[in-house]
């Protein structure tokens, strides 16, 4: 029986032992540790959801996101350079493009190291 406001959620046994792995290695508890990725998968999910009509991936190239914008009908390419993203379009480190790219599983990755 979950504690009061909270939710049971029921996974594979293969997955709850990569999850405990990585709860370990963050010295976290399963259940705080998957509510931190469910969260952040909720917010990328969001972000991606408001661009996605207009913003698509086209590719990655060294370290490059390079983005197609069906808005404004460009290309658009963000660099990644010490951990920091910059959009060459918008000559910005705050833009659409970027909200875009860090919603991106690979961008995180990269950007977690």
């Amino acid at each position: 029986m979950p504690y009061k406001g909270y939710q049971t959620i029921t996974v594979s046994q293969q997955v709850y032992e990569k999850v405990k792995k990585k709860a370990e290695k963050e010295s976290k508890s399963v259940s705080s540790y998957v509510g931190e990725i469910l969260a952040c998968y909720m917010e990328a999910d969001e972000k991606l959801s408001r661009y996605t009509p207009f913003i698509e991936l086209f590719g990655f190239e060294g370290n490059s996101v390079i983005l197609r914008d069906h808005k404004i009908n460009r290309v658009v390419d963000v660099y990644l350079h010490e951990k920091q993203l910059y959009c060459a379009h918008d000559e910005s480190k705050d833009c659409m493009h970027i909200s875009f790219c860090f919603a991106l599983p690979q961008v995180r990755r990269v950007i977690r190291g």
